[in-house]
């Protein structure tokens, strides 16, 4: 889950609440820090330089040292300034009493510089989740020292100069190599651009009851590979085709006929009973000879005329017809395609998955999406949700939680807001968000198969909210997969789909 920082205040409260103590907590915390540098590297005889603010983070951060002192490793603590709060106190006379005198930066400023470029492993422990704004004086001083030295570094909760709830950066901060967190995610970690400021972010129990959490709303939650596997249907041995519908796909045109075989391949490949591909003729061939096992409707006018009311009410009739529909990869901004687009949103019986130009053509009437009888899963990315929203792009990215929220509010679909670290916005206010990808996937079609794989979950039966989840995360994991072998400049969205086998076949394993 997500939290902000100051639904990670009230979370400790009610740990302590619940029996635990402030300085257990900071046990925990500084041991859940020490453990996880432990796993990776070896510390006998590494010297190893902690870096201490005057807060709690301070605080873990002596507690760091105790442990890896213990671990035989050459500790030395760096105090920025004298801890202020009871539990850092208590922490840094217990590590004095350990063996460990922390050295003044402001004292030894020279000397404690040093320490830090000749460091194997350093320890940013000087901010917690309480920062804000930006870094000045000797905190300026000791994190652009901390960036400058070769050594591996580590963070503890929130990277020094980074605030825990924005995705903006301000001034310096650390630029850590791990960013060990405690009991849940804080928002700077996924959301970018902070999130790839982060290093690789670990979330680390320190033991807080789960009553601890009851009552918060998370902002997000990361959606787990088991999440999915609870989910995906199971089948019987005396299953048929029919048991796992028909998923339409209104997609393609001439000069965009890979959108639809992308499209209608992940729909294939992801299960869907029987995939029906509602095309023109223009791209029959193509699209027919890319995936043999769909069926096409096909329109025989040519879809760049203008409206053809006898192929719209076909279209109409084939989608509510089925179990669900797709609508809108690579099918252009025609007279024709806009009057198809706005017939089937206005009488479609059946849930549909809203994707590319069929966004594109609502967004000059966003209405029609909230008033649409069926269930809706929008799928956009930046740019067409800057457009349904009438904001910049600017503006959607420097809010992507804020903005997929109002999208839903706006539109009353499930949102599937595209990107770095996709986010799922649900009408009941739940919002998910997928770590899952790499930049190979940036690239054209990637969309069309993630669209074509929310429809073949749909017509499997999953409800619209678990389709949209499970989709954005087996689409992610197909790409981690996939990139493996090709490298991230060769990634396709046709390497991704083969790759789907193995990745179902790991989730189905979790069930």
């Amino acid at each position: 889950m997500v939290l902000t920082s100051n639904q990670m205040r009230i979370a400790e409260q009610a740990a302590v609440d619940l029996g635990m103590n402030w300085l257990r907590l900071m046990e925990n915390a500084g041991s859940a820090v020490a453990k996880e540098i432990r796993k990776r590297y070896k510390l006998k005889d590494k010297k190893v330089v902690i870096v201490c603010g005057k807060g709690n983070n301070g605080g873990d951060g002596y507690v760091v040292a105790r442990k890896l002192l213990d671990d035989g490793a050459n500790v030395r603590v760096i105090s920025l300034e004298a801890p202020t709060t009871h539990s850092a106190k208590e922490m840094a006379s217990k590590m004095i009493n350990h063996g460990i005198k922390p050295i003044d930066f402001q004292s030894y400023e020279n000397l404690c510089v040093q320490h830090i470029s000749d460091s194997d492993i350093l320890v940013d422990a000087i901010f917690g989740i309480g920062f804000m704004g930006e870094v000045f004086g000797i905190y300026k001083t000791a994190i652009a020292a901390i960036n400058n030295s070769k050594a591996v570094k580590i963070s503890v909760d929130i990277p020094s100069g980074l605030s825990g709830d924005s995705n903006k950066p301000e001034g310096v901060f650390v630029a850590p190599d791990i960013t060990i967190t405690f009991a849940a995610y804080k928002p700077c970690h996924l959301l970018y651009p902070s999130g790839t400021l982060c290093g690789k972010v670990i979330v680390a129990s320190i033991g807080m009851p789960e009553q601890s959490f009851d009552g918060l709303q998370p902002i997000m939650r990361v959606v787990s590979e088991e999440q999915v596997a609870d989910v995906m249907p199971l089948r019987k041995v005396d299953s048929h085709k029919g048991n796992f519908g028909t998923a339409a796909l209104y997609v393609g045109s001439k000069g965009y006929a890979g959108a639809a075989a992308i499209a209608v391949n992940a729909a294939v490949k992801s299960g869907a009973g029987i995939v029906n591909a509602i095309i023109p003729n223009s791209i029959y061939s193509i699209v027919s000879s890319s995936r043999y096992e769909a069926v096409c409707t096909v329109i025989e006018a040519d879809d760049e005329k203008a409206q053809n009311f006898e192929n719209t009410a076909k279209i109409v009739d084939t989608v509510n017809n089925s179990t669900c529909a797709l609508i809108g990869c690579g099918i252009g901004i025609s007279a024709f395609s806009k009057y198809t687009v706005e017939n089937i949103v206005k009488n479609s019986n059946v849930p549909l998955v809203i994707d590319a130009d069929a966004l594109n053509i609502l967004s000059k009437n966003p209405s029609l999406i909230s008033e649409a009888k069926s269930d809706i899963i929008i799928t956009p990315h930046p740019k067409e949700a800057a457009r349904l929203l009438n904001i910049t792009t600017n503006e959607v990215q420097s809010d992507r939680i804020g903005s997929a929220a109002l999208l839903t509010e706006k539109t009353g679909a499930i949102t599937v807001l595209k990107g770095a670290n996709t986010i799922i916005a649900l009408p009941n206010g739940k919002k998910y968000i997928v770590t899952d990808g790499n930049p190979g996937m940036a690239t054209a079609g990637t969309g069309d198969m993630l669209a074509g794989m929310i429809v073949a979950f749909l017509s499997q039966g999953l409800s619209p909210a678990d389709s949209a989840i499970a989709a954005v995360k087996l689409h992610a994991l197909a790409g981690d997969t996939a990139v493996l072998e090709t490298g991230v400049l060769s990634l396709t969205p046709t390497d991704m789909i083969d790759h789907l086998p193995a990745v179902f076949k790991k989730i189905y394993s979790l069930k």
